[in-house]
């Protein structure tokens, strides 16, 4: 039973076909910006890594799918600052209402080694059909790397990202 449980375990996919239509756009944010890039989604109140690809910070920090982390990641804070106020998460400080209220008018969101020593990120949404929210992209870099000109990369791949979401069937 344990070794059917882990296959069963490793073909469950958060967002079905996502993850296929952002390979190509997460793997040439990659490497063009040797960025640890993944796709995050939130489950249980926690951010959960759906799918990586490996960037400069593998060596020091791996991070693979399945993996979680607190929700306050910068993939975190886009999928709370875009998701419905009924979420069940502690109640809100009017700190992080200011910040939500700031990361849904620039579109991004920031973590400068707030969860993870010697890591920052820069996260956009990845938007379904409607414009909903479903899903975060992330990339992880080290904190000396300038986070503007990685912000622009990462706004630019999740609009490609999000477009073809939205043009797939059933997204």
């Amino acid at each position: 039973m344990g070794s059917r449980m882990f296959r069963l375990g490793l073909g469950w996919q958060p967002l079905p076909g996502t993850l296929a239509l952002a390979r190509g756009p997460v793997r040439e944010l990659s490497r063009a910006t040797g960025a640890t890039v993944g796709i995050f989604v939130l489950r249980e109140g926690r951010t959960l890594t759906a799918g990586t690809v490996p960037g400069e910070l593998d060596a020091v920090t791996p991070m693979r799918a399945g993996m979680t982390f607190p929700w306050t990641t910068a993939a975190g804070k886009i999928l709370v600052a875009g998701a419905p106020d009924s979420l069940p998460l502690d109640p809100p400080s009017r700190a992080w209402a200011r910040e939500a209220a700031r990361i849904r008018e620039t579109g991004f969101a920031l973590d400068r080694q707030e969860v993870m020593d010697g890591v920052c990120c820069v996260a956009v949404p990845l938007r379904g059909r409607g414009g909903v929210v479903v899903a975060a992209l992330g990339a992880l870099v080290d904190p000396d790397r300038p986070l503007p000109s990685l912000a622009a990369s990462v706004v630019r791949t999740g609009k490609v990202i999000s477009a073809a979401m939205q043009r797939r069937p059933g997204s």
